[in-house]
């Protein structure tokens, strides 16, 4: 039946909701009016599995509404939450019951009607978007840690005691508080302990530059960030989850309510690059390359172990990039002590071997191929030809040296012995200068692959300058940047218009997503793209996600959904490699979604939709000139 409650009243309802905190007056009135409001009676199923989809989405406005998971979970329905969202997502049937406890008051919105409203209204937009990441986090395995440095509690790395202030203090008396204690952060509690925020330098600043405050205001004047506090015992991996999911610096760490300490990002990174590495110091000592292929060979255990010990999967595939690494430079090492040895002597002139692609973003799985390049400094003309012979032998050295420990020579010639990428510092920058002033399709495509660069070995002077260079042009003159998301639309994500799970790849064996090509690196090109539009020099697909929040560019829901559909393409890309090594099998991208569980598919497809949302918002911006 229909209800009598008024739209107005609707609408107030809507705003007091987790759900629609954030949503305009103005996008819940025409969500409310688009939309149109049923009571149904306690006992009725608003849908059971195996009921076709309905096209449409309910949200709950009073009442109580039970989900039954095919898990046997049991999941009571919050006003303001959807009913339904996942299948609006996946345009699949329903597998789970919803059914009203008591009078339950609903709002039904027609598919259409809701999907218009999403792409008109943006705060809309990023609401569904904090959905779809909530709903991917639930739907990711178990990935809890019972070993390794994150496994510790966070006691073993937290700075105590804990140094506080009480609100009556001055901005000032804080500044000089936390330089005295040489500490970045300080609590403040009032007179019953209780914490009332974290005082930082970077709160300050902002607060007195910004005039909002003076510095002999309270610090409750100044730009205090939220407290989160977490129990003695919780793991660190617990502790960087809070942190990523609250977008905090710092957490108090407490017991019975009293804080006894604080941890902060640079803690737990710490006790991650302090843990013992056996294998990484084998590497380093390793004497020649047959020693050094033989180490290489444990990847696969790396990969393994960096999954096991590691809560989220960007976090293992790092820390897995940082051992490829580690062999790479010390086959470059290994390559300038041959140079010695056969009377080549040493390097004539200051250099940067730089790695691109995946290894630049620090995401490479098992099995990378070489992408690299080299800035040597500028010389004089007259050293010019006896310095190039040198740095050819050595790039044609390095390459073979690479191929010998085991990372395959490029198809596409990307690498150092190329006289394409072998280039003083100055013609490097004449190459990107002529490059943004006069784009074409061969320049965006080898920029997409360029311009994740990072050093890999020597000075990283020189990069940090051709990185600088990259920025300045592509601010000037951005046209290479929309050149670059034509390419990026090649590939396209592994959805059908339907929303349904599609193969990318077929052959005689069966039906394939390359989850790579269509997932990974579209998320990789447009979070690269919209870096490089706008200053932003961080390397990772997650720190460009972060930063890209940080500037302004994307809402943190946005930015949230994105990211983790990173996370679970990794972790089952990561996975499915790490099976593929233990049987014996030659490594791939390739899953056959025919495989994977129903909630396996359902988390894939989801995430495949966070995808295309990231890759429509890329088109949207870029695109229209090129049409």
């Amino acid at each position: 039946m229909i209800t009598s409650l008024t739209p107005e009243a609707t609408e107030r309802l809507l705003a007091d909701t987790r759900t629609f905190r954030d949503v305009s007056a103005e996008t819940l009135r025409l969500l409310v009016e688009q939309s149109q409001l049923r009571t149904l009676p306690g006992g009725t199923a608003v849908f059971r599995p195996g009921d076709a989809y309905q096209k449409r989405v309910y949200i709950l406005i009073q009442g109580d509404i039970v989900m039954y998971r095919p898990s046997g979970r049991e999941d009571h329905v919050l006003s303001g939450d959807f009913v339904g969202l996942a299948n609006y997502l996946d345009n699949h049937d329903y597998t789970t019951s919803a059914v009203t406890i008591n009078a339950s008051t609903l709002l039904e919105i027609p598919e259409e009607r809701l999907r218009r409203l999403e792409q008109e209204h943006p705060d809309l937009f990023n609401a569904l978007n904090r959905i779809i990441a909530a709903k991917l986090r639930e739907r990711s395995p178990d990935r809890s840690i019972t070993s390794g440095a994150l496994a510790q509690p966070v006691t073993r790395v937290m700075k105590s005691p804990v140094i506080a202030c009480g609100p009556e203090s001055t901005l000032l008396d804080g500044f000089r508080l936390m330089q005295e204690r040489r500490i970045g952060s300080l609590v403040v509690k009032d007179e019953q302990d209780r914490l009332l925020g974290l005082l930082t330098y970077a709160g300050i600043a902002e607060s007195v530059l910004m005039g909002k405050a003076t510095v002999q205001d309270s610090v409750m004047r100044a730009t205090c960030e939220e407290t989160w506090a977490v129990d003695t015992d919780t793991a660190l991996w617990e502790a960087e989850e809070v942190m990523k999911r609250h977008h905090a610096k710092y957490l108090v760490v407490a017991e019975r309510q009293s804080a006894i300490g604080i941890i902060s990002q640079s803690d737990i990174l710490a006790a991650l690059v302090s843990r013992p590495g056996t294998l990484g110091n084998r590497i380093r000592e390793a004497d020649n390359m047959k020693q050094l292929a033989t180490l290489a060979k444990q990847i696969p255990q790396v990969a393994s172990d960096a999954q096991d010990t590691n809560h989220r999967p960007s976090a293992a595939v790092r820390l897995l990039s940082e051992t490829h690494l580690m062999i790479q430079r010390r086959a470059i090492e290994l390559t300038l002590k041959w140079m010695e040895e056969k009377g080549y002597g040493k390097p004539p002139a200051d250099f940067a071997v730089l790695i691109m692609g995946s290894g630049g973003r620090r995401e490479m799985l098992l099995n990378p191929d070489q992408d690299n390049a080299i800035i040597i400094a500028d010389t004089t003309e007259d050293d010019g030809k006896a310095v190039d012979a040198w740095f050819e032998r050595f790039c044609k050295r390095i390459t073979k040296n690479l191929d010998r420990v085991g990372y395959a020579l490029c198809p596409g010639d990307i690498m150092a012995s190329n006289p394409m990428y072998r280039k003083t510092l100055q013609v490097w920058k004449k190459q990107i200068s002529h490059i943004t002033k006069k784009p074409t399709e061969k320049a965006a495509r080898w920029s997409n692959v360029l311009f994740d660069f990072d050093t890999l070995y020597g000075n990283d002077a020189l990069t940090a300058e051709l990185r600088r260079h990259v920025l300045e042009n592509l601010e000037k003159r951005p046209r290479l940047l929309q050149m670059m998301v034509e390419h990026d639309a090649e590939g396209k994500p592994a959805i059908g218009f339907f929303n349904q799970l599609i193969a990318t790849t077929r052959d005689k064996s069966g039906e394939w997503i390359d989850i790579k090509r269509n997932g990974l690196r579209i998320i990789a090109d447009a979070a690269r793209i919209f870096a490089l539009q706008n200053g932003v020099a961080t390397r990772s697909t997650s720190d460009r996600l972060n930063a890209l929040v940080r500037v302004g560019k994307f809402s943190n829901d946005f930015a949230d959904s994105v990211q983790e559909a990173h996370e679970e393409l990794l972790d089952l890309l990561l996975s499915h490699q790490i099976s593929q090594a233990r049987s014996g099998k030659p490594l791939n991208k390739l899953i056959a979604p025919n495989k994977l569980s129903r909630r396996s598919r359902s988390t894939l497809r989801i995430a495949m939709r966070a995808v295309k949302r990231l890759q429509d918002k890329l088109q949207d911006e870029f695109g229209r000139e090129a049409l």
